[in-house]
């Protein structure tokens, strides 16, 4: 089974390793420069938050996945 940290990162732009996580450029926006945060709460959940101010349904959006995904038990 595949976490569902694994798969927004998979789809995801220039992602590097941060202090808390990721960043990667995000897909909502014409982002030249990573401003999208993505990270592993400790109940498993991803938290994803772009700095430049999309809406978390955008992104989610732009990556195809729904609320839903971001969190652990919801995966089949």
């Amino acid at each position: 089974m595949t976490e569902p940290l694994q798969i927004v990162l998979a789809r995801l732009a220039r992602v590097r390793p941060s202090r808390s996580g990721f960043m990667a450029c995000c897909p909502a926006h014409d982002d030249r420069h990573p401003s999208l945060s993505v990270r592993r709460a400790p109940d498993g959940r991803v938290l994803v938050h772009c700095f430049a101010g999309c809406p978390l349904e955008a992104v989610l959006s732009a990556l195809g996945l729904r609320l839903r995904d971001l969190r652990p038990e919801a995966r089949p």
